[in-house]
């Protein structure tokens, strides 16, 4: 199982995290990685703290000259991925230690249409503080039926990439009016699961932190952005439904589909809010 694996990092201003981050990767049960971290110019002391791990030929540093986007960052890392698969990582969060073992594992088993495998996730919502007030576990599922993956109104994590998949999709669309800042986990995933399946491992594999610097707390950019993907997305599935969205906790979510009449001979006026897997 040598040189499967890589982990992408991209990252901006994400402070001490990243050294967290890091020392996960250092820490695991499989030794036979590499990583790829992505400055996206930050401006905090991260950027000094990532580049002390240069001394170790397994990782890559790659900085963009400014602040460009998640999405950028992300395609930036792929140019550097030299193995079959590749986790991303945010540099807030952090690997339990049989992560990358498992997912290795899992990797050579699996078919090539199996784009994705993932696993369960520990949330810990932390204050201003850094102090964690609130932790869940998230379990991930199996998905192979596109409309199914929408209406479920989740990413999954950890997400362990098919580099040849990713790449044959063209990589993380920077098209949109907000050029990938947001949304790109769903983005990618919609691209993906169109030709992929996606696998999970009931397995606790990435502690995930939820605090105020927090992407998804820019909620109207957020919810902008994943309105457009969705309306757009459906249309290229063949413009069969329309969507139909509702806010919860103060996010939007999709609330089901709602069957496109001028795409059909019938009046169907039933909103589908579930689409069960075939297995």
């Amino acid at each position: 199982m040598d040189n499967l694996i890589t982990v992408l990092i991209p990252f901006y201003n994400p402070g001490k995290y990243i050294i967290d981050a890091i020392s996960s990767i250092y820490a695991q049960n499989y030794f036979s990685w590499k990583i790829v971290l992505v400055d996206d110019g930050s401006t905090d002391e991260s950027t000094e703290l990532a580049k002390k791990y240069l001394v170790d030929p397994r990782i890559t540093y790659v900085r963009h000259d400014e602040n460009k986007g998640q999405s950028v960052s992300l395609n930036t890392g792929l140019q550097h991925i030299e193995t079959p698969f590749f986790v991303q990582l945010d540099p807030d969060d952090w690997l339990y230690p049989d992560t990358l073992q498992s997912l290795a594992e899992e990797a050579l088993k699996q078919p090539e249409d199996v784009a994705v495998i993932s696993g369960n996730i520990n949330i810990s919502f932390e204050d201003e503080n850094g102090q964690v007030y609130l932790s869940r576990i998230k379990k991930g599922r199996h998905y192979d039926n596109p409309y199914a993956f929408l209406l479920a109104n989740t990413s999954i994590w950890p997400r362990c990439y098919r580099t040849a998949a990713v790449r044959e999709v063209g990589g993380w669309p920077t098209d949109d009016p907000y050029g990938g800042r947001y949304v790109e986990d769903i983005r990618i995933l919609l691209l993906l699961i169109m030709s992929y399946r996606f696998y999970w491992i009931d397995q606790l594999m990435l502690y995930h932190r939820r605090h105020e610097k927090n992407n998804t707390n820019e909620k109207d950019e957020t919810a902008t952005s994943l309105r457009s993907l969705i309306e757009e997305t459906l249309v290229n599935w063949g413009d069969v439904y329309k969507p139909v969205f509702k806010y919860e906790d103060g996010y939007m979510i999709l609330h089901g589909l709602e069957v496109n009449k001028d795409s059909q001979d019938d009046n169907i006026a039933e909103i589908i809010t579930e689409i069960p897997e075939s297995e």
